[in-house]
This record gives C-alpha cells, sequence and structure tokens, in this order.
C-alpha cells in the first residue's frame, strides 16, 4: 500500500526551476514565500536572484503602460500637490486625465525619495511617508539636534533618505543632523521604522562623519551617497553605503574621475548596479560609471553617444534628471510647470529618447506659481 502511494506522489521541483519560477513573481508574493522555507528564504535574498528578479521585471515593464508619479511645489505656501499619470505602451502622450493623488500643506525642502514598494517619502519639516495608491500620508515625529553649538560660526544642515530592507520587509527613514562646529563635523543619526507600532526615532552610532551630497538612492537594501568626511577644501568624497537592515554604515574611496567628486552628476540603478552619470558634461554625451565589484571598488566606464535628435537631455535650463522608469529609464522632466508640459524617457540600451507631453495639469486649479520638484515612476503590475 504505502510503495503504491510513494509511486503517485509527484516529484519534487528541481529548485533551480523553483527558482526561476520565483523570479517571475512580485515583490509582494516573494514576501510571503521566504517563510515557506529556510532554503526559498535564502534564494530570494541572494543578490544574484534579486539581479535576476530586477532584470526580468524591467523586461517584463518594457511593454507595458508608463506611471508616473508628479510632486509640484508652491512658491507661496509651500504646499505640495501629488499627481498621477499614465502614458499608454508606446505613445508620446500621456492620456488626457491626471489623477490628482493629494496635496500635502507643508515646509520647503527639496526631498522626495525614489518610490519603494509604492511608498514615498517627503521632508515636511517633520518627515512624512505618502502611499499615493491609498492617498494616505502619515507625519513622524519631529527630530532636533542633541548637540548644542554656543559659537556663531556654527551651521546646520539636515540630510534624509529612505530605504527598504528586504530582509525584514520594512521601510525606513534616515533622518541625519549635520553640525559645522569650527574645523569639526559632527552627525546625529535616527532611524525610523515604518509600521513597527513604535512612534519614535532610534539614534544610532557609528560610522564617520561626514557632509552629504543632497542626494540617496536605495538598490537591494543599500543606501547610497556622497559625502565629504571632513571641512578639508582638497580632501576628495567618498562613496558611503548605510546598510537597512543592519543600520551600519561602510565608506568607499573612489576612483580619480572628476565625476565621481561633481554634484552635477547623479546616482541611479542601471542593471542592478549603482551607477554615477554625468549627461552634462560633454555635449550629446552620456557618461556612466558602473560599480560591479562593490567588495573591490571595481568601476566599469561606459561612454554612450547620444544622437542628436536626443539633444534635449542635455539642456539643464530646461530639464533635469529625476530618476528612472521601472523600466530602467532615464526621466528628465520640465524644471516648472508649463503648457505643454514634457517628459523626456532616455533609454540607455537603445540610445533612444521618447519626448511625451504631460496631458491636463493646467486644467487645474494652479498654474505657474507652481515649481516641479520630482517626477518618479511606479510599477503597474
Amino acid at each position: 500500500m504505502e510503495e503504491e502511494q510513494d509511486k503517485t506522489r509527484p516529484e519534487p521541483l528541481p529548485h533551480d526551476l523553483i527558482s526561476e519560477i520565483l523570479t517571475r513573481l512580485p515583490v509582494k508574493s516573494l514576501t510571503r514565500f521566504r517563510s515557506v522555507s529556510t532554503r526559498w528564504n535564502s534564494t530570494i535574498l541572494h543578490p544574484s536572484f534579486s539581479k535576476s528578479h530586477f532584470h526580468r521585471s524591467a523586461t517584463a515593464a518594457a511593454g507595458a503602460s508608463t506611471t508616473l508619479l508628479l510632486t509640484f511645489i508652491n512658491r507661496f505656501n509651500s504646499e505640495r500637490t501629488i499627481f498621477s499619470v499614465t502614458i499608454p505602451f508606446n505613445q508620446t502622450k500621456s492620456l488626457p486625465d491626471p489623477t490628482r493623488i493629494l496635496t500635502i500643506p507643508g515646509f520647503k525642502h527639496p526631498f522626495v525619495s525614489q518610490p519603494l514598494n509604492g511608498l514615498i517619502c517627503f521632508n515636511l519639516g517633520s518627515m512624512c511617508v505618502c502611499n499615493p495608491s491609498t492617498r494616505k500620508f502619515v507625519k513622524l515625529p519631529w527630530t532636533q539636534p542633541e548637540f548644542n553649538a554656543q559659537s556663531p560660526a556654527c551651521t546646520r544642515h539636515r540630510t534624509n533618505a529612505f530605504g527598504f530592507d528586504p530582509v525584514s520587509n520594512a521601510h525606513k527613514v534616515l533622518d541625519t543632523w549635520i553640525t559645522c562646529h569650527e574645523s569639526e563635523i559632527i552627525t546625529e543619526h535616527r532611524v525610523f521604522t515604518i509600521g513597527s507600532g513604535s512612534n519614535t526615532w532610534r539614534r544610532i552610532s557609528g560610522g564617520t562623519s561626514y557632509l552629504t551630497f543632497n542626494e540617496s538612492i536605495c538598490i537591494s537594501g543599500q543606501i547610497y551617497f556622497r559625502a565629504f568626511r571632513s571641512l578639508i577644501a582638497s580632501e576628495s568624497p567618498v562613496l558611503a553605503a548605510f546598510d537597512v537592515h543592519r543600520e551600519e554604515f561602510r565608506f568607499f574611496e573612489m576612483g580619480d574621475e572628476a565625476v565621481f567628486y561633481s554634484e552635477e552628476s547623479v546616482l541611479m540603478e542601471h542593471d542592478g548596479c549603482l551607477t554615477i552619470v554625468d549627461h552634462q558634461g560633454e555635449n550629446n554625451v552620456l557618461l556612466m560609471w558602473i560599480l560591479v565589484d562593490e567588495d573591490n571598488g571595481k568601476w566599469v566606464k561606459k561612454r554612450v553617444e547620444i544622437p542628436a535628435m536626443c539633444s534635449e537631455i542635455n539642456d539643464r535650463r530646461r530639464y533635469r534628471f529625476t530618476g528612472t522608469t521601472v523600466s530602467g529609464e532615464m526621466i528628465f522632466a520640465e524644471k516648472s510647470l508649463v503648457n505643454p508640459f514634457f517628459v523626456l524617457l532616455y533609454d540607455i540600451k537603445k540610445n533612444e529618447v521618447k519626448k511625451v507631453e504631460i496631458c491636463g495639469l493646467t486644467d487645474f486649479d494652479f498654474k505657474f506659481g507652481h515649481v516641479l520638484m520630482n517626477v518618479t515612476s511606479v510599477n503597474n503590475t
């Protein structure tokens, strides 16, 4: 009887096949399936799986419509208004009815995070995490520096970053107060975990004091940014990485290429890797430095000749880089609300630019007192 049951029992699937199936699933499903077994958990968390999943998601998104979130700030009262627009596949105009997600009163600060699993983060004086799909947002408690400097020459800066920890499936906000006191830099780091049940910031220690660039990007559980570790003008900046799970900092020396130190260059994700891009140096040239081996500090330089018909992306007076789409296209958007309003979607691999008119924005009850803060892309799947 037992032998007959064994014969009818299906053979288990090879683990390689299971891994291939998992790469086709959305992030929310992967989070649930990590609890199936220890092996599934380690497979899903492995860096090679993350890269395979990223490539497959980007390929699937390439043939789908693109949804953009546009955030404008009112120069007079600092209100933020978020719109959602849909660009059908292979079209040069968005659908004519942008959705006004919500208007948030607040504090004029440039920080707007990349979207992480549908959530975005703002600095409104207090930090704010928003879910555009539900039109809900929550303000986090205020923070302030503890270091009390008496010198009139003392200056303070505040930087923020938003990250996702794939190990604990948690979103975290990193809040850093930087005090420049005489020739010294004092940094105070705090972390807030979204949805943890605790409504308090946690003070964390460790890492070298630094003065950061106004940038951050989260890739595979690491928040990256460039920073100066001292106020000495001749000292070169370094690459900083904050491990969202361990809540630890690491710092890496960068090469001697000028682009590593230029605040005109930008950080982005390319093929699952951190990439520094200079799109304003040479005319009609895109220079990319791709971090292919973080442990050994190996960067690969890539030079892309931009066709003359795509040269608008170099017009810094009109357009600025705001991020990437799910399929990896670079987004360049008008700096102000103008009519017509355009975004440029640059496909690095195909070396093509699609100029898309965003329709319907000026039909709302605000006009040219609003300045574009950010354009981000969210996944439709």
